[in-house]
């Protein structure tokens, strides 16, 4: 009887995973699919004024490639969540770029309430910044770039409204304020000699610093905590804006905050049972579905519930639960990184994960084999649909004959065992041969040089033809 249900056990576990692979496994098909359906909600987001689009195509009206000759020393500020970093960024000509830098942690008092606050802490950062690098000059004031990973609506490179607080900031007071009115303001207020000359928004502020250095850039895309990208595209396809006759440009950066693909039909991306979970006990339910899909924040919750529910139907663990198991968001996107890495016999690092952090009582081999196999297929599937959507805009711009670089950063991407090679994987099914055209390149501090970039840009006349 005992050997029965053993085996009636094990042909469940088998029936179940098959199961699995086959809702995780994106198909070639599938991610064509996906890429098409995304570039119809870019063109969408271009027409439209409507900041409420799926992909909404925010202009951030930085018009001009950096050549990679351009020289100065500029300073970046950037907001991304946690932190505060300021930057010196001095540009040296032929692509080379180097930078000082300090990182101030926002305290969680200043991620909500009136938004002087929060401005009022970023000057004090630069404050204190000028003085560890011994600059202060009132007669040679630096020029600065802001760079904010929020969804900004721009009227200008100097113009900057956020449209939405993100993370878990909940700032009250900026509604139709422009962001770099209200830091200038403050730095007047600390007779700060610096003058901010731009805002962007951090994927166009990546773009801008990978473009210096390779000037065939034509994207780049942030796979973090969440995700999202900005490309450069033809001013003549933005049609809600109106371009100035008398100073025709030709391309603008468009950051496309594609997080909120398929939000109106989440069915446009195949989903899981556990995606619709994910989805509807978040914070923000009908929101960012692309981004719960793939993003580090909402990886390691998909793979709880799968765990979960394999443990309630006795495939796991035993059917024996623990409290860190059934607490949501428990479960951390590192956690998938560090077992898809164990290559140990009996996946020791896997058994030390799940016993002494998640606190199971006992884990067979099989479990834990199990467990890596599930952490393999929420993660290839997230690597996989970071790959369409790179697809969309490379087809977008019909951009793959003349070759093409893509900038990337973010903590998945950078840290995140297999996910390059499975971008890489997804992308040469898509393009087969013609994937040597594609150049992937990691941009680290791309916040804060891009922010520096948009300040040089907006500084220095255009010098070309």
């Amino acid at each position: 009887m005992i050997a029965s249900n053993l085996v009636h056990n094990d042909e469940a576990k088998k029936a179940a995973v098959h199961n699995l692979e086959k809702q995780f496994d994106l198909t070639t098909d599938q991610l064509k699919r996906v890429s098409e359906l995304l570039q119809c909600e870019m063109r969408t987001g271009l027409k439209a004024c409507d900041i409420n689009c799926n992909v909404p195509m925010l202009p951030s009206w930085i018009t001009r490639h950096p050549t990679g000759q351009e020289k100065g020393e500029y300073m970046g500020l950037d907001l991304s969540g946690s932190y505060v970093r300021v930057y010196l960024v001095t540009l040296h000509g032929q692509g080379r770029i180097t930078t000082r830098q300090l990182k101030y942690t926002v305290r969680e008092n200043l991620k909500v309430g009136p938004i002087g606050n929060l401005i009022d802490f970023m000057s004090e950062c630069v404050d204190a910044f000028l003085t560890f690098v011994n600059r202060g000059d009132s007669k040679n004031p630096l020029s600065l770039g802001l760079c904010i990973s929020f969804p900004l609506h721009q009227t200008s490179i100097h113009n900057a409204y956020i449209l939405r607080w993100t993370k878990d900031f909940e700032i009250t007071g900026a509604d139709h304020k422009n962001i770099v009115e209200l830091l200038q303001t403050s730095f007047r207020k600390r007779e700060l000699p610096v003058i901010v000359k731009a805002a962007v928004n951090g994927a166009s502020g990546c773009l801008l610093a990978h473009s210096y250095r390779s000037l065939d850039t034509l994207l780049a895309c942030t796979v973090s905590t969440g995700t999202n990208a900005a490309y450069w595209e033809k001013v003549r396809h933005v049609h809600k804006i109106q371009s100035d006759p008398e100073n025709p440009v030709e391309e603008m950066i468009i950051n496309t905050e594609w997080g909120s693909f398929g939000d109106s039909k989440s069915e446009t991306i195949p989903h899981t049972f556990y995606d619709i979970r994910v989805n509807r006990q978040s914070v923000n339910p009908g929101v960012h579905v692309y981004e719960k899909m793939c993003a580090g924040l909402y990886l390691g919750e998909i793979v709880r519930l799968i765990l979960v529910d394999f443990t309630d139907r006795r495939l796991l663990f035993d059917a024996q639960y623990s409290t860190e198991l059934n607490k949501a968001y428990n479960f951390e996107s590192t956690y998938m990184s560090a077992i898809e890495c164990d290559e140990t016999p009996d996946l020791e690092d896997t058994k030390h994960l799940l016993e002494n952090v998640m606190n199971l009582n006992s884990t067979s081999l099989t479990d834990r084999r199990l467990v890596k196999r599930i952490c393999g297929l929420v993660g290839r599937r997230a690597a996989r649909l970071i790959a369409a959507g790179m697809s969309a805009i490379i087809s977008k711009r019909n951009a793959l004959e003349g070759g093409l670089s893509i900038s990337v950063e973010g903590t998945i991407y950078e840290h995140y065992s297999n996910f390059p090679d499975r971008v890489n994987t997804a992308l040469q099914e898509l393009y087969e041969d013609n994937v040597e055209r594609i150049n992937i390149g990691i941009t680290r501090d791309g916040n804060g040089i891009g922010a520096a970039l948009a300040a040089m840009i907006a500084t220095t006349p255009d010098q070309r033809g």
